[in-house]
């Protein structure tokens, strides 16, 4: 007897059927996932000022003096008085 949440019995062919429908789906949602990823890897950039300056822990700081030397850095856009959503 098959409760709430809880999957029906079936016989091999049935299940193997169903798995196989699901697979087509997991496989499409896979491809849309990586075609999302190359949509956002292919936005184009922003050039920033690179005499921006911010707010870090100890005061103002450069954008440059953020880099610290690495040629790329990934920054959150945040909206002032807005907080992230809790994870």
């Amino acid at each position: 007897m098959a409760g709430p949440g809880v999957p029906v019995v079936a016989d091999r062919a049935t299940w193997q059927a169903e798995l196989d429908a699901l697979r087509v789906r997991e496989n499409a949602h896979t491809r849309e996932g990586d075609a999302i990823a190359a949509a956002r890897r292919r936005l184009p950039m922003v050039e920033v000022d690179s005499a921006l300056s911010l707010t870090g822990p100890h005061g103002p700081v450069t954008l440059l003096e953020v880099f610290e030397g690495r040629r790329q850095l990934i920054a959150r856009h945040v909206l002032p008085g807005v907080l992230p959503a809790a994870r």
